[in-house]
């Protein structure tokens, strides 16, 4: 029993040794260059640029407090630019690489990591390099420009790592918004099916709010009894709609698609003159979905692909369970005496 209890304490000795020298090294004899990685006032980040080992890079610019573009064309998503933003600002260091590992890891990220420039202005105040997760998912390797010393980063309070906040692919980056409008800037809108033109109808909001609505097929053709309520209550669907991500295909696939029989076309006039809108056309069932096979559907009940405001270079995927709300008939208006039973 004496021998034991003599053993628990001279190992409690060591671990207790072992954790004053490794918080030594952790945070009293490195120098704190070494291992900062965090941005303070990210409000004045001005660029972020992203590149990988494998040629993909994205620049991101600061448009305004809310708004960033993508590599100077395409609007960056803001869900996305939050999170990165709220990363470089939170980072720190959680423990220095082991030594054992160090060279181990150094390989590693030389072949697989994110580099990571960060400017406020024009002037360039951080670079790092993002690599792959420690094995337990709880930490991030990481190494600033110009040192040998590789670290394991975190954001404390936060359970993961942080290398997927480091993406490089620019489609993921792409924002995906179609409309985005609220009532009183919506000027028109209109809503073309295709395959059934006897739905299709026009909406008009007139100076002072007065609305208007005609059918539209065969001809233009006035609608007196509609349901003004109704009419702004639908309208307030137009907030916040979004495709769920551009698709990669090349042109060849992109062009089969855009000369297909397209479904339906929601067009969107804004107060500015501005013109906004989506082009749907359906994708055939798969039938190696086991799930639905025993329906024998001809069309994908879940997505569709979309043009975007009339750009035929490139495709997107579009949920139905987002744009049903939106491709109603006419007769949803009409005050309840003049709708069809």
């Amino acid at each position: 029993m004496k021998k034991n209890l003599i053993g628990l304490l001279v190992l409690l000795a060591l671990g207790a040794a072992a954790y004053y020298v490794y918080v030594q090294r952790g945070s009293g004899t490195m120098k704190p260059a070494l291992h900062d990685f965090a941005v303070d006032d990210t409000s004045a980040v001005t660029r972020i640029f992203l590149a990988d080992k494998y040629g993909r890079k994205v620049t991101l610019d600061r448009v305004s407090d809310v708004e960033w573009t993508l590599n100077g064309t395409h609007k960056a998503r803001k869900d996305m630019m939050d999170v990165l933003l709220k990363t470089i600002y939170r980072v720190e260091m959680k423990a220095p690489v082991a030594e054992s590992a160090h060279n181990n890891i150094v390989a590693l990220m030389a072949g697989k990591s994110v580099r990571t420039e960060i400017y406020k202005g024009d002037k360039l105040v951080k670079v790092y390099y993002v690599g792959d997760a420690t094995n337990d998912n709880m930490g991030t390797y990481m190494l600033l420009e110009g040192s040998g010393s590789p670290f394991i980063c975190h954001i404390p309070g936060f359970v993961g790592y942080l290398t997927s906040r480091y993406v490089t692919d620019e489609l993921t980056w792409r924002d995906t918004e179609v409309f985005a409008d609220r009532i009183h800037e919506i000027a028109e809108l209109e809503i073309d099916y295709h395959l059934f033109p006897e739905k299709s109808f026009r909406i008009k909001r007139a100076k002072g709010g007065v609305f208007s609505m005609e059918t539209m097929h065969p001809g233009p053709k006035a609608i007196a009894d509609f349901d003004t309520v109704e009419v702004m209550r639908y309208l307030m669907g137009y907030d916040n709609v979004r495709f769920e991500k551009v698709q990669g295909y090349p042109q060849v696939t992109v062009d089969s698609i855009v000369n297909s029989q397209w479904y339906y076309r929601i067009k969107l006039t804004e107060s500015s003159g501005r013109v906004r809108s989506i082009t749907t056309y359906r994708i055939l069932f798969d039938p190696a979905d086991l799930e639905l096979q025993a329906e024998a559907l001809d069309w994908d009940p879940d997505q569709m692909h979309a043009v975007i405001d009339g750009n035929e270079k490139e495709v997107v995927l579009a949920q139905y369970f987002v744009f049903d709300r939106l491709t109603v008939d006419y007769g949803q208006f009409l005050k309840r005496s003049g709708r069809n039973p």
